[in-house]
């Protein structure tokens, strides 16, 4: 247990002697936000069009209501679409934040697994 904290420790003061650039993560977190009120604004906004659908009453030998009716497709259309951006947003800030530190993690490990195979070549 003390050998993975250490080993945690000396992580995170590489990471931090490396010096990398952290701007961007507050901005990568606002757009992860923004990518999840787009998605809840998009499904709210499909389906209270379908909602206000539902209300049009449809009188008989009239055409006007009806299409009264379909002019609320392309409004809930726009609402899945907009769900549907909004959740390429998240997706996308989201996997790029895991991908970046995995990659981080993955050259940290290689380079100690290479300064471990160098001290071990070593005759002392």
């Amino acid at each position: 247990m003390t050998e993975s904290a250490s080993r945690s420790e000396q992580f995170k003061s590489e990471i931090a002697g490396m010096r990398l650039r952290t701007g961007r993560s507050n901005r990568e977190a606002v757009l992860q936000v923004v990518g999840v009120v787009l998605m809840v604004a998009g499904v709210a906004l499909a389906l209270g069009a379908y909602q206000a659908s539902l209300g049009v009453k449809a009188t008989p030998g009239s055409n006007v209501d009806v299409l009264s009716s379909n002019s609320y497709l392309p409004l809930s259309v726009a609402g899945m679409a907009l769900s549907v951006v909004g959740g390429f947003v998240f997706l996308r800030y989201s996997l790029a934040q895991f991908l970046r530190f995995w990659l981080l993690r993955q050259s940290y490990e290689q380079r100690l697994a290479i300064d471990e195979a160098r001290a071990a070549g070593k005759p002392e």
